[in-house]
């Protein structure tokens, strides 16, 4: 067992190296030969001094991203479990009952939630609240000096709360249909004819089955949601990684569109990570 894990481990590790030198060497060669910079991509003064308006104060680089990073991961922290905990729980209530149609009237509210006029107007209500009070629905007075910044989890759940509906609306689908899939091949009519009813074939023995099909898609909704980011983010002027993509091409700050971009594709790499150790287990 401990050896089939890090055989998987050094697969992923190895690919992952093979992507990452392939865009350093593309960057490269951008910075280099079309850009006919004397600077290196490795190089810190390549890119520059931060813009002001990406970073009121004296961040550099460094400081900018990690700060932007952890203002994501609070969003991620919130929305990824929601959606792996909804996307199963309801998935697998949807193909449990799939003679009725559930899996789809489970998802329509988080699919309905993410398109109609109403969420799309609270996003415009968050956005005038922030070129009057420079928050997302807060006053800029309001500043966590003391004690656990409580203050800036509600901000990162009401970004959260968005970016998790179409996660959550696709993955209850994707589950539903590997379980349906699952239940409808010809080793299910072996067990009826056995004597096995519905509710022991599917608990007992069709979950067990698409166990590994339902591991492999841990990470699939994660590409969604950090593109859903840039979106949300931007709607909400908050200030994480998605926002500062928009913040930098509104700039022309390549410095910024690079690093932050490259930011978001490590948040995927390290998903897809995770569920490559996650299913050596299966």
């Amino acid at each position: 067992m401990i050896r089939h894990l890090f055989q998987r481990l050094l697969v992923a590790l190895a690919r992952f190296l093979v992507v990452g030198l392939a865009t350093l060497a593309l960057i490269e060669f951008s910075f280099v030969v079309m850009g006919d910079s004397e600077h290196h991509v490795w190089s810190r003064g390549a890119y520059g001094a931060v813009p002001q308006e990406l970073a009121p104060g004296s961040l550099t680089w460094e400081g900018l991203i990690r700060a932007r990073l952890v203002a994501t991961a609070r969003v991620l922290t919130l929305v990824i479990p929601s959606v792996l905990l909804i996307g199963y729980s309801w998935g697998m209530l949807g193909a449990r009952l799939r003679r009725y149609r559930l899996a789809r009237l489970l998802a329509m509210p988080f699919a309905a939630f993410a398109c109609v006029p109403g969420f799309w107007f609270a996003v415009l209500v968050a956005t005038y609240s922030y070129f009057h009070w420079q928050r997302p629905g807060f006053a800029n007075d309001l500043v966590v000096e003391r004690g656990p910044d409580l203050l800036a989890w509600w901000h990162a759940s009401v970004v959260a709360l968005p970016a998790m509906a179409g996660g959550a609306a696709w993955q209850i689908r994707a589950v539903a249909a590997v379980l349906e899939r699952e239940t409808t091949r010809p080793w299910v009519g072996g067990f009826f004819v056995a004597g096995a009813n519905d509710e022991e074939i599917f608990y007992g023995r069709a979950i067990p089955r698409a166990a590994s099909s339902l591991a492999s898609l841990l990470d699939r909704p994660v590409a969604a949601i950090v593109g859903g980011l840039v979106v949300v983010e931007s709607a909400f002027r908050y200030p994480g990684l998605g926002s500062l993509v928009v913040e930098s091409v509104r700039l022309g700050s390549y410095p910024g569109i690079l690093l932050a971009a490259l930011s978001l594709a490590g948040v995927v790499l390290v998903a897809t990570l995770l569920r490559e150790l996650i299913s050596s287990r299966e």
